[in-house]
């Protein structure tokens, strides 16, 4: 990390969020934040709650964005003043403590909250059908949308958010901009929140599941929220708000970008469940002894028979085919 990324001040980053950074400052700041994650989650709750401040307008406690705007004016107008970083560093914290004092009142009032944001009323659909699909959308971020998944988003996005809704299985690779937030709405309620960072997403009815390869992504369920990190998974469960965390242990869940199977240490149960995903439900275990053996290896664009073949070589276990299904016995 070099001395500049090092010293990004709060006052920095209120210039940032209401745009009056130049060009070297602004791109001080994207520096910062994609040099490692817990820049990225400072900003993250920096921004929060900034901007909950800011949505309140209609309660007259503290115009956060005017107050600021107005105490910088009346600082660097008033030339007797010595104006440190330090002194910019108080107000903007003073000014953002006022936005959660009133976001808290506001809480405590019987005032019902903004219905939740929609998909613009035009929006237009990526759909994959029975081949896997790259897609760039109008931000410039990237899509690989598994076979038989859909994407419904807008044709250009809002200045304040990105926002698109999935169904199936798709891997994102979403252009940093921290003044715009990217929103996946999923199955079960999940909706999915993200600045700039890549991850992977299943978005079925049974359940949803999310697993992070670089950058945070943000996770929610009603008031439960959660922050992942590179190389953690959430899964949660229809009719079920608890979202269960765990360490990635595999590169599995890549098939259908990599044309690879990469098996790392990995359970047999677990091989055959992604062998079924990507090759429709044609192998069964037919024996429970048999769930637990691990298979350490790489598949690399192979067909189904051959990969078969390699498991009931390495396990000496005997493969039966009957009808379209494959029985490892």
């Amino acid at each position: 990390m070099n001395h500049e990324m090092q010293h990004i001040s709060d006052e920095m980053l209120v210039n940032y969020l209401l745009g009056e950074c130049d060009e070297q400052q602004q791109a001080a700041v994207e520096r910062w934040l994609a040099d490692k994650p817990e820049n990225q989650l400072y900003f993250h709750q920096f921004e929060r709650i900034w901007i909950d401040s800011k949505d309140l307008a209609n309660i007259p406690l503290v115009d956060t964005e005017a107050s600021w705007l107005k105490m910088k004016a009346r600082m660097q107008k008033n030339k007797g003043w010595t104006v440190h970083k330090t002194m910019y560093w108080a107000a903007a914290t003073i000014l953002l403590m006022l936005g959660l004092f009133s976001v808290y009142s506001y809480l405590q009032k019987d005032i019902p909250l903004e219905p939740a944001k929609s998909l613009a009323a035009t929006p237009s659909f990526i759909e994959s059908k029975s081949e896997t699909l790259v897609d760039t959308l109008s931000d410039k971020s990237v899509v690989t949308l598994n076979r038989n998944a859909s994407l419904q988003c807008p044709k250009q996005f809002s200045e304040k958010e990105r926002r698109v809704k999935l169904n199936g299985e798709a891997f994102f690779n979403i252009t940093p901009n921290p003044k715009q937030p990217f929103y996946i709405e999923a199955s079960n309620d999940v909706e999915i929140r993200v600045v700039g960072t890549s991850f992977n997403v299943k978005s079925f009815d049974a359940y949803t599941e999310v697993i992070v390869e670089t950058g945070i992504v943000e996770v929610r369920k009603f008031n439960r929220v959660l922050l992942l990190h590179p190389r953690e998974k959430a899964r949660i469960d229809k009719d079920d708000s608890t979202i269960v965390v765990q360490r990635n242990s595999d590169k599995l869940y890549k098939y259908y970008r990599s044309k690879e199977f990469e098996c790392d240490n990995t359970p047999l149960w677990k091989v055959v469940e992604v062998l079924n995903e990507a090759y429709g439900d044609s192998i069964v275990i037919g024996r429970n002894d048999l769930k637990s053996l691990t298979l350490t290896t790489r598949f690399d664009n192979e067909s189904l028979e051959s990969i078969l073949e390699v498991i009931s070589e390495t396990f000496e276990i005997k493969i039966e085919k009957k009808g379209n299904k494959y029985i490892l016995k």
